[in-house]
């Protein structure tokens, strides 16, 4: 470095300008209500019980503010007053420091940058300081300058001895633009939250619960506890300082912990601290009958039953209230992101958009702090998923259909969702396939073919009763290993090839079953279904009944039934022979022949009954109020859509 730039430097003085503490400060010096609130924070973060605020009537009158917390030294005053950007926590630690000899609980501090220190610089240009701490009183006089080396000047004017502890800030007020009563009530909702500290507003102590205008109390039974009384405090103004937001709980007059909300929902924060709802409400709870529940440093409550039925009684309560309260605010946010791809919601099918709405929904209440653009970006991301789903496929298929079959297709739309048109066109498609493939095979005189049947039978169960709908009628192989060992099937292919069903030269043998249970546990099997399937043209005789009455008894006999399961046998061929009907054997054994055509019949007519039901059930698509409110509304977009828009401009609408 040259010697011309070490004597520039060592030479060189910074300066500040006549407006640097407006530009630092900031809201401290323009707004009488943070500059004042600041004050009393000071008071409070000094370990102050008790505030004394003389308010002037006019302009030039005295305003002060005195507390009887720690106090300072000469030192600590001079380091703290000096020192810009002073970093309260790392100098005193987070917590407040009270006086020698003051009972105490654990208090944390507002302040962090030291700038409160120049709020009365709001109210006048010069203001006194007189602050008392280990028997020492020191006097001192702060005011601004016009700039230069220094923004402000701290002058220490007398250092004697004195009793007491505690501060005072006094001035001859230049600027007054608030009433004694606005103060009271801004200093209450700030402070009153904690009823050890106490504050006077020319003689008149501010008492939290008599701020009538905006605190509603309710009182909560808590069942095998007692009552206790829930205050909510709706501030119109939020303030600077949010540390007393939340739930406070007061003991004989007396704050419990610090307010929070931790824990509302037993799983964490109800509330993002930072969020619109958490920097407006703030709820006392008055819990008296808590007192022998409660720490001996008031930090919180120890473990116990009545703790615990409070606590769920307090938070169902104010969990029920914040719904109450956010609810215009959250639907105002959720049609301000809607609106912003209305056009892609319009794009989508009622139910896409419902589930969108929903969604929106549980998002606001699961997580209060999204913003009106990160529910936008969900709704389009959700959006096009939705619309990509299955929307070329569907644009093909309706290009190719006529004018009859889009009015159709409209009029089925309007009436259901595509969920459901899916679940039960689905349905439909498979039973008229098995229908189909049935009446194929059962004309087939080749032998082989009557194997292809079971496998169909048991994906159509359903044809032989309502109660062959269910899940659980499943093919049994152990079943049907039995009956492949009554046969002596052991070296037959086609039993190896499908152990599922046995099959025989001229016919097909499947075994279903459905578990029985005892005490939420499997307890064998309530019944079993036999289909026995005859090639197609095969005339059913007493001997193919009496065949299929011996599977039944064999089941038995190896212990795969109990004495009162039931066995339903059912034997298809093309015809049956005269006089030729059902068979019981006791009361648990049936054995039953059908036709082929009969039981197809019988399958056409349950698909046109479960037509029938789904015509007379036709589900109403679930709607969302602010999606249909956003959506239904006309935009100048819309006009032009429709052609509505002028292509001139008209008297009535220059603009357009």
């Amino acid at each position: 470095m040259t010697k011309a730039s070490n004597r520039t430097s060592s030479n060189y003085q910074f300066a500040f300008g006549p407006g640097f503490l407006q530009d630092h400060l900031g809201r401290i010096m323009d707004d009488p209500q943070t500059a004042i609130l600041e004050l009393i924070a000071n008071a409070y973060d000094g370990g102050a019980s008790k505030v004394d605020v003389r308010w002037p009537a006019l302009p030039g009158d005295t305003l002060s503010v005195s507390d009887n917390g720690t106090g300072m030294t000469r030192d600590e005053l001079e380091s703290r007053w000096r020192t810009f950007s002073y970093d309260r926590t790392a100098e005193q630690g987070p917590y407040v420091q009270f006086p020698k000899g003051v009972q105490s609980q654990k208090r944390i501090a507002f302040g962090h940058n030291g700038k409160g220190r120049f709020s009365p610089f709001c109210f006048a240009d010069e203001y006194q300081i007189e602050t008392t701490k280990n028997g020492t009183v020191v006097c001192a006089s702060v005011g601004k300058t016009d700039g230069g080396a220094m923004p402000f000047e701290l002058r220490v004017t007398s250092v004697k001895k004195g009793d007491g502890h505690g501060t005072a800030i006094t001035l001859n007020c230049a600027n007054l633009m608030l009433a004694d009563g606005q103060i009271r009530d801004l200093i209450g909702y700030k402070f009153a939250v904690d009823p050890s500290f106490e504050v006077l507003v020319n003689n008149q102590p501010v008492r939290l619960l008599s701020l009538k205008d905006r605190l509603s109390t309710r009182y909560l039974d808590v069942e095998g506890v007692g009552q206790v009384r829930l205050h909510r405090l709706d501030p119109q103004k939020q303030e600077r300082t949010m540390r007393l937001k939340g739930i406070a709980w007061w003991v004989n007059n007396r704050m419990v912990g610090e307010p929070s909300w931790d824990g509302l929902d037993g799983e964490g924060q109800y509330l993002d601290g930072r969020s619109t709802e958490a920097k407006r409400f703030s709820f006392i709870v008055e819990a008296d009958l808590l007192k022998s529940d409660t720490n001996a440093d008031w930090s919180g409550f120890k473990p116990s039953p009545a703790v615990e039925s409070v606590r769920k009684t307090v938070h169902k309560a104010v969990v029920e209230e914040l719904r109450a309260l956010v609810v215009d605010d959250r639907k105002a946010s959720k049609k301000a992101a809607i609106a912003q791809h209305r056009t892609l919601m319009k794009q989508l099918p009622p139910l896409s958009q419902w589930q969108i709405g929903k969604f929106i929904d549980e998002a606001q209440e699961k997580c209060p702090s999204l913003n009106e653009r990160e529910l936008a970006s969900t709704i389009e991301i959700w959006g096009k998923l939705e619309q990509s789903r299955s929307g070329y496929d569907l644009l093909r298929q309706l290009a190719s259909c006529s004018s009859e079959d889009l009015d159709t297709w409209n009029s089925l739309m309007l009436k259901w969702t595509a969920s459901n048109a899916e679940v039960v066109l689905s349905e439909l498609e498979r039973r008229l396939n098995v229908i189909s493939e049935l009446q194929d095979l059962i004309r087939d005189r080749n032998s082989d073919e009557v194997h292809d049947l079971q496998p169909l039978f048991e994906r159509g169960l359903w044809i032989f009763g309502p109660e062959y709908e269910s899940v659980e009628f499943t093919s049994n192989r152990g079943m049907t290993h039995v009956v492949q060992e009554f046969f002596g099937l052991k070296n037959v292919s086609a039993s190896r090839k499908r152990p599922d069903f046995v099959a025989l030269p001229d016919s097909s043998i499947g075994i279903y079953s459905a578990d029985d249970f005892a005490n939420g546990e499997v307890a064998g099997v309530r019944k079993i279904l036999i289909v026995e399937l005859k090639k197609g043209d095969f005339e059913l005789t007493q001997k193919e009944l009496d065949q299929a009455r011996d599977y039944a008894r064999e089941l038995r006999a190896k212990g795969c039934a109990k004495v009162d399961t039931v066995i339903e046998a059912i034997v298809l061929g093309a015809s049956i022979e005269s006089g030729l009907e059902q068979m019981r054997v006791g009361d648990k054994t049936t054995i039953e022949p059908y036709i082929y055509d009969v039981i197809l019949k019988r399958a056409h007519s349950r698909v046109f009954n479960l037509a029938k039901k789904i015509r007379e059930s036709a589900p109403a698509i679930p709607r969302d109020a602010e999606v249909d409110d956003v959506l239904s509304e006309s935009t100048l977009d819309d006009l032009f859509a429709r052609g509505a828009a002028p292509s001139e401009p008209s008297a009535d609408h220059p603009s357009l």
